[in-house]
């Protein structure tokens, strides 16, 4: 997961940010401290996968059967995973859990890597909505 946030959405916060994800430690001068970026991608993972199970199996009745439904479950996704993309990193800049030798990470920088959990679940829930869809009875023309 963190090669997918560096590589395709690395531009939305800062290094420094990416640094402290990454789990670095200024203490023993390397990466001991908790994978943020693996804990978010899997988060990300289980909700956008949770979610889009209960839309075309759970709930899976012909009135949700239109576009409009799925793209709320989608505002649904992005929205929980922006949530918990800024409330982690703001969480760990408000509370000074970040080494004194990274720098320079504010709110913008936070609110970037909510941006990027938030396309990252999105991603995976379109991916994952043309993948099971076909098993669906009533929505499986949906969104298309």
């Amino acid at each position: 997961m963190e090669t997918l946030f560096r590589k395709f959405l690395g531009g939305l916060f800062n290094s420094n940010l990416a640094e402290h994800l990454s789990g670095w430690d200024e203490a023993t001068g390397d990466y001991t401290k908790a994978n943020l970026f693996s804990l978010t991608g899997i988060i990300a993972l289980i909700i956008a996968v949770t979610l889009c199970v209960a839309f075309y199996y759970i709930i899976n009745h012909p009135r949700f059967n239109r576009w409009w439904n799925w793209f709320t479950v989608l505002i649904t996704v992005a929205v929980i995973n922006f949530g918990i993309g800024f409330g982690i990193t703001l969480s760990d800049v408000l509370n000074e859990n970040i080494s004194s030798d990274i720098w320079s990470i504010s709110w913008i920088d936070c609110l970037g890597f909510g941006l990027a959990n938030l396309i990252m679940a999105s991603l995976i829930f379109i991916i994952c909505s043309f993948i099971i869809k076909w098993g669906s009875r009533n929505a499986k023309y949906s969104p298309f």
